[in-house]
């Protein structure tokens, strides 16, 4: 498993090659605008440079849920303000960033995306806003290594304890958090050999 971080507001502007991008794409970045050209061009560099097929021949297949797929080298990316993270593995991967910023109602979208007995224990601690970041990142690299949306996040149960997340479910995911920058919290979910 490896990750790369990226802030998109220290990139150089040449980042965005948009001779890598297919014309989906290409149209994509005109629509977006911002990072998008940017986040294609380093995400299509990194495929180049892992599975030796030029970028601009790299052609992705999206699951049901929109998630792109790469099946010579597996990988996700994620988002958020101006961290970029890209995790590769040798199988499905889930990643997410957030930036952390104050929220409103954390006890009403902790009892959406958290198990019962996560969802309690946090409200029992006043909903500390960084524990809710781990939790939200968790689900939600837990939902992409699984292929699934947030919407069915209560699905795949798990548990946060002083920086660690163990999963009540089978297969259990290994789930790391990390710092990806100051003010933001990630996550990464993947299958190992040991879990």
């Amino acid at each position: 498993m490896d990750y790369l971080v990226y802030n998109l507001a220290d990139l150089p502007a040449d980042t965005a090659e948009l001779p890598l991008l297919p014309p989906d794409e290409q149209l994509q970045a005109t629509q977006r605008g911002g990072h998008y050209a940017a986040i294609r061009s380093l995400l299509r560099r990194e495929l180049e440079r892992r599975s030796g097929i030029p970028a601009q021949e790299i052609v992705f297949s999206y699951t049901q849920h929109g998630k792109p797929e790469f099946p010579p080298q597996p990988f996700n990316l994620s988002h958020s303000g101006d961290c970029l993270c890209l995790a590769f593995h040798h199988q499905a991967i889930g990643v997410d960033v957030e930036q952390k910023r104050p929220r409103r109602n954390l006890a009403a979208l902790a009892t959406r995306m958290m198990c019962p007995e996560q969802s309690e224990a946090f409200c029992s601690r006043d909903c500390p806003l960084e524990e809710f970041y781990a939790c939200w990142c968790a689900a939600e690299a837990i939902v992409k290594l699984a292929g699934d949306t947030m919407w069915n996040a209560r699905s795949y149960p798990f548990l946060y304890n002083n920086g660690r997340i163990r999963c009540l479910f089978d297969p259990a995911p290994s789930v790391t958090l990390f710092t990806p920058m100051p003010g933001y919290m990630g996550a990464v979910a993947f299958h190992s050999p040991m879990s």
